[in-house]
């Protein structure tokens, strides 16, 4: 009986005295705590980063939209619609194309609310700036009131076409056949950088995005 009694001694004695000590406790917890703020920071630098990435699409896509709501609910409330080419803000700067054997397509869309012929809206691309940008002017008493940019970074040179109304649709050569019932095609082609300091090709050349927007309107009240 006391053989195994000293035998239980001892290894009470050995189990007792196998624990951390204070200086293994800290080294641990500090390794630890090195461990979870690296990966914390590297977790919060990824977030910042697709962000950003997302904020310019959300960005350039929520003004687009926006231009396209305003145009929309212009063209729907119009009495006359005519597409052509624009360059810049005035009173003489919109041109048709011609009425028989032309695409009705260009850069630019000219809206009368009325009869009036001295009263419009006009939306034109603008490609005298780098980020070619969708502008919007209107004219009161044959005098330009108001101007407004509506999108930038648009790629495509051709905004809007005419087109017959019904399905498929395409794009009329005969405007006058249509008795002022055609659909309106808006197409919105964009490149716009995509993350400021992402570079590729040798720190070249920036990382670019691109999408497109398009709808059709058709005017409420025909001719």
């Amino acid at each position: 009986m006391k053989t195994f009694k000293t035998i239980n001694d001892h290894y009470d004695r050995s189990r007792r005295a196998s624990a951390y000590t204070l200086v293994e406790l800290v080294t641990t917890v500090g390794i630890f705590m090195f461990i979870f703020v690296g990966v914390m920071v590297s977790v919060q630098l990824f977030g910042l980063r697709i962000y950003t990435l997302e904020a310019t699409k959300l960005v350039a896509t929520a003004g687009a939209r926006a231009a396209l709501n305003s145009m929309r609910d212009q063209i729907r409330e119009a009495k006359t619609v005519y597409v052509g080419n624009c360059t810049t803000e005035s009173t003489t700067s919109f041109t048709l194309i011609g009425i028989t054997n032309t695409p009705q397509a260009g850069n630019a869309l000219i809206i009368y609310p009325t009869t009036a012929t001295n009263a419009y809206t006009v939306f034109y691309l603008d490609t005298t700036t780098g980020t070619n940008n969708l502008m919007e002017f209107t004219v009161t008493n044959g005098a330009v009131t108001y101007t407004n940019e509506l999108s930038s970074y648009i790629t495509n040179s051709v905004i809007f076409q005419a087109q017959t109304w019904g399905f498929p649709g395409t794009t009329t050569t005969n405007y006058t056949s249509l008795d002022n019932r055609e659909v309106i095609l808006i197409t919105l082609q964009f490149s716009q950088w995509e993350y400021p300091i992402a570079y590729i090709g040798g720190n070249q050349f920036n990382a670019f995005d691109y999408y497109q927007l398009r709808t059709k309107v058709l005017r409420r009240a025909w001719n």
